[in-house]
């Protein structure tokens, strides 16, 4: 029964840590998938502490077995067990927590932290798993990766494949010593959040910058972006993929800011509000509206008729004379027919190259090792949880050993602390009260203590 009653301890401690562990662990396998061994770490940490307090839990049982008798022995066998209960759970991650959030937020330049990851680990992995699928898509769709070999099957390889990892490498580093380090100055500062107004978009783009010729960039193919969005075309991008010639992959891949930002900016031009008659209230979008059926059929042919046009202002902008690198202008006239309404869209090169924005791109390029730091936090938040019931379980484990193997508990009295039976009879027939409290008077409750165990003890000697 003994036994059978410490394997049920026993299995409610560590071995129901390491389970909740995998469990709360299993976005985070999902996510990442495809970088091999490491969303495991977590998991791997929770299983070598188990480990450690498994070897303690036999050699201390074993220990308590062969001093069976010796209570002190005994005893120290159940203080070793619960003190690495205590360290293997939550004692580790108390010394751990205090250096950890600085090692993160400097680790990623403060873009994720602790307490994001304390908070929501799962929405983190959830993040960086799309990071990873989302850059072999695009890789895909402009032609990097091989084509006679599905998107499935490549989103099913991710950063297991060499060609993926080498794709992320190459085209990271060209992205951050050609495009990030290249920016000086105050400008950069102005180019976070909100802040990037055209005045500082235009001081970006032209200010002089230098690069390093030395860097490759794998980029097999020109992905074309669609211009001039319609309601029959909204599309992002043209379907057609033009090859590279082998010139034109030699030449200097350069990045401009809004591909360190990645996001386009774009800029809501509400001409449909404008009045044109005061005296009936009639708007540019209401004389739109009356000639959409008239210009419905022509409409997409004369948005067509544009491209050529914003090509040619875009190839401008793309010269070393300006940006030196492509910076697409686009118009949006998706609503137009409905409200008069159109968008002028400012968009980069980093989706037809296949690359996030810097600081995603900067996170994908360590992934495998983010996603390591994230499968840490299911293990971390369950080892503080369940450490108090594993540390219970070895103090009741403890008890049952020191009940089998402990024997009688000892008595520490001395010689002189036991007083025979016949003085301590003798002692109380005699009433001491009246002359003990005449002698007290005035004394402090030490000194009184101290009386009555001196006067006790001569008295029965």
């Amino acid at each position: 029964m003994k036994k059978f009653l410490k394997f049920i301890l026993f299995l409610i401690g560590f071995p129901a840590l390491l389970a909740f562990v995998a469990w709360k662990s299993l976005t985070v396998l999902e996510e990442g998938a495809t970088y091999t061994f490491w969303p495991y770490v977590g998991i791997i940490l929770a299983g070598v502490f188990f480990i450690a307090y498994f070897i303690t839990f036999l050699v201390t049982g074993r220990k308590a077995k062969k001093n069976a008798g010796n209570r002190k022995k005994v005893m120290a066998q159940v203080v070793t067990l619960m003190i690495v209960a205590f360290v293997f759970t939550a004692g580790i991650w108390i010394v751990v927590d205090i250096p950890l959030p600085d090692i993160l937020s400097n680790a990623t330049s403060g873009t994720i932290t602790f307490d994001k990851l304390r908070e929501d680990y799962d929405d983190q992995a959830e993040q960086n798993g799309l990071l990873i699928d989302n850059f072999v898509k695009w890789n895909y769709e402009n032609g990097n990766l091989d084509q006679d070999v599905t998107l499935d099957e490549w989103l099913e390889r991710g950063w297991s494949d060499p060609a993926v990892q080498d794709l992320i490498s190459v085209n990271f580093k060209s992205m951050d010593q050609n495009g990030y380090a290249t920016f000086r100055g105050p400008w950069i500062n102005l180019a976070d959040d909100d802040r990037l107004t055209i005045p500082v978009l235009v001081h970006l783009i032209i200010n002089k910058r230098e690069f390093n010729e030395e860097l490759d960039f794998i980029l097999n193919y020109e992905m074309y972006p669609n211009l001039v969005k319609t309601e029959g075309n909204p599309s992002d991008y043209v379907d057609e993929l033009r090859p590279l010639t082998d010139e034109e992959k030699e030449l200097l891949v350069k990045w401009s800011i809004l591909d360190m930002q990645g996001t386009p900016m774009n800029i809501e031009l509400a001409l449909g509000s404008i009045v044109i008659n005061e005296e009936t209230g009639e708007t540019v979008g209401d004389l739109i509206g009356s000639l959409k059926d008239v210009l419905g059929g022509a409409f997409e042919s004369i948005a067509t008729q544009l491209v050529p046009v914003l090509t040619v202002l875009n190839d401008a902008v793309a010269s070393d004379a300006l940006a030196g690198t492509p910076i697409y202008i686009g118009l949006d006239l998706t609503e137009f027919l409905e409200t008069g309404n159109l968008g002028l869209n400012i968009s980069s090169t980093v989706q037809a190259r296949g690359m996030w924005d810097y600081k995603k791109s900067a996170w994908l390029n360590s992934n495998h090792l983010l996603f390591a730091v994230i499968s840490v936090f299911p293990a971390r938040q369950w080892l503080y949880i369940w450490g108090a019931v594993v540390i219970f379980a070895s103090l009741a484990i403890g008890a049952i050993r020191l009940k089998e193997y402990g024997g009688a508990a000892e008595d520490t009295r001395t010689k002189d602390d036991v007083i025979p039976a016949d003085r301590e009879e003798a002692y109380n027939a005699i009433d001491y009260s009246a002359i003990d409290a005449e002698a007290t008077k005035g004394m402090s409750p030490y000194e009184r203590t101290y009386y009555y165990a001196y006067k006790r003890r001569t008295r029965v000697e």
